[in-house]
């Protein structure tokens, strides 16, 4: 597999070839491996690992590696750790990241506690109805957002029953199919 692996990382232009990472039907293969799983036909995925970041595990010297648009003077060194954490053992994207650290601790502690939950509904089979049930409860909790004044709501019951311009209803579908428009637009019948 070694071999293999170097012969991959130069064709597929990884360096150094340490950094290259063969996977055979959907596992990893081993350098100390041998070749003998491989059968004509199969593929075997190359791709390149991350390097490990520069500095020590204390987040001195890793500064230059974290996500640009967070603001690094700010952050303590458990926040640098957390950081360090998310972004190149957990792979989390920046955006999140930065989404993270500037959001409440209370509100962070309330989804990583849903999260587990979910998880543990999911494990028991009631992932799905948990899911819905946590949509229902946020609407009444967080709401959907308040309309400005005079602005019309998407539900006609909630402006006097009027409908909305351009709205589509039964009664407009019966008109088409039964050709009333086309008999308004020429007149009465005549005999």
């Amino acid at each position: 597999v070694g071999e293999l692996r170097a012969e991959a990382a130069k064709a597929a232009g990884i360096q150094p070839a340490g950094r290259a990472k063969l996977v055979l039907r959907g596992a990893p293969l081993q350098d100390d491996a041998q070749i003998a799983p491989l059968k004509p036909g199969d593929t075997v995925l190359v791709t390149a690992m991350h390097s490990a970041p520069s500095g020590d595990r204390t987040g001195a010297a890793v500064d230059n590696t974290l996500p640009a648009r967070l603001n690094r003077s700010r952050l303590s060194p458990r926040q640098l750790r957390a950081v360090r954490f998310l972004q190149f053992t957990c792979g989390v994207p920046e955006p999140v990241i930065q989404y993270l650290m500037g959001t409440r601790k209370r509100t962070v502690v309330a989804m990583a506690a849903w999260c587990g939950t979910w998880y543990w509904a999911i494990s028991v089979e009631f992932g799905a109805v948990f899911a819905i049930l946590s949509a229902i409860a946020a609407i009444f909790t967080v709401g959907l957002g308040t309309r400005k004044e005079g602005e019309a709501s998407a539900y006609s019951i909630f402006n006097g029953f009027n409908e909305l311009p351009g709205a589509f209803n039964a009664a407009q579908l019966d008109d088409q199919m039964r050709h009333r428009d086309e008999q308004a637009a020429q007149g009465p019948y005549i005999e």
